[in-house]
């Protein structure tokens, strides 16, 4: 197995699987799939088999300073007013969603067997579902789950159906199937080529415009971080870093139409780290914890769909804004701006990333909640 201090070599492997996954997406299997699922299912089967560690120093970079440079990267031709106009969509849905995921959690309480502290599990995968692996860490402590076993059977389960749904996601997201049944709008998530809409990888580019667009995203998430870091909100960084980058893209919306490639860098910086997701997943810690958690997430998932789905064919919501809204829920902001991304669905990459970081603030509360709804009590 490559060490987990091993960089170089570790770096390499990964960005061989992403080069895999990017072959494979230009065959015919590959563009239902699409590059992501190759990417996840090719680092999984390495850290299953050890070759690649589980964790490692390189996907604490990846993860801290990559994906924030790529969303940034992304944004850069990102129309504020039309992100908002878009964006009320895609937060109505996620609202439903997160109801659903709430829903999902309390009957999966009621009807399965989750153990001692089943409130207290309840709590942290409804917070998780909503918000994300930081609001599962908060509640855990807000509950005292502290025993060990069960917090790592718990965090086994989230990463490896965690995984698996972004997976179903991606296969759903090209159905051409939810095209016809949710086609309503569909023409609004993509932009035009004078505002950055498409994708520009096709276009002529320069060396300079891209080291522009390099330097530019990098100065703004450096100072959304910094500032950030000054007010205490660090865990909330992202969410400063996509405001500032929309008013930096809408203020300069001429400059940076001219701009190319910078749609490149961000899909490796992004391939790199579905990489590491796949790689954190682990399959024998899930198989050896109890079937109830497994059941629970399971429900969280189908109550959250139906919700989701039902609302988007009553509001008249394309499969895109679902598809996005769900991800936004419950796998977080940088999945859900990262299928937006490979999707070519410009415009609802800073909605997803926006409601995404909503389910940061609201999970919290939401799992707590559940947690004495379910008879728990805070210690």
């Amino acid at each position: 197995m490559i060490a987990a201090d091993n960089i170089f070599s570790l770096l390499a492997v990964l960005l061989f699987i992403s080069a895999a996954a990017a072959i494979m997406e230009t065959t015919r299997v590959g563009r239902r799939i699409s590059g992501v699922g190759f990417v996840l299912i090719g680092a999984f089967v390495a850290a299953h088999f050890n070759l690649i560690p589980r964790s490692a120093p390189l996907y604490d970079v990846i993860w801290a300073y990559l994906v924030p440079l790529a969303i940034a990267l992304f944004l850069l031709k990102a129309d504020l007013i039309k992100v908002f106009t878009e964006g009320g969509r895609v937060l109505v849905a996620f609202a439903i969603g997160a109801i659903g995921a709430a829903a999902g959690a309390v009957i999966g309480a009621l009807l399965f067997d989750l153990g001692p502290h089943e409130p207290a599990i309840a709590a942290i995968y409804s917070a998780t579902y909503i918000g994300g692996s930081l609001n599962f860490v908060a509640v855990a402590e807000a509950v005292r789950l502290d025993d060990p076993s069960e917090l790592a059977a718990a965090l086994a389960i989230d990463n490896i159906l965690g995984v698996g749904f972004i997976i179903c996601m991606n296969f759903v997201a090209g159905w051409a199937f939810l095209k016809k049944r949710f086609p309503w709008r569909l023409e609004s998530i993509w932009g035009s080529a004078e505002d950055g809409g498409a994708s520009d990888s096709g276009q002529a580019y320069s060396f300079a415009n891209l080291l522009t667009a390099i330097a530019l995203a990098a100065a703004v998430v450096a100072v959304s971080t910094s500032i950030a870091a000054y007010l205490g909100y660090e865990s909330y960084s992202l969410l400063f870093i996509t405001v500032a980058m929309t008013l930096v893209a809408t203020a300069g919306r001429r400059f940076v139409s001219r701009l190319r490639g910078e749609d490149i860098v961000a899909m490796i910086f992004m391939y790199l780290f579905f990489a590491i997701i796949g790689a954190g997943a682990d399959l024998n810690a899930m198989l050896n914890s109890a079937p109830g958690l497994f059941l629970e997430v399971l429900m969280i998932f189908a109550v959250h769909l139906v919700f989701i789905f039902i609302a988007g064919a009553a509001l008249k919501l394309n499969h895109a804004e679902i598809i996005i809204a769900s991800l936004a829920c419950i796998a977080g902001p940088p999945i859900a701006a990262a299928i937006a991304i490979l999707m070519n669905w410009r415009n609802l990459v800073a909605p997803g990333i926006m409601t995404g970081i909503l389910g940061y603030i609201i999970g919290n509360f939401v799992g707590i909640g559940i947690f004495r709804l379910l008879g728990g009590v805070l210690q």
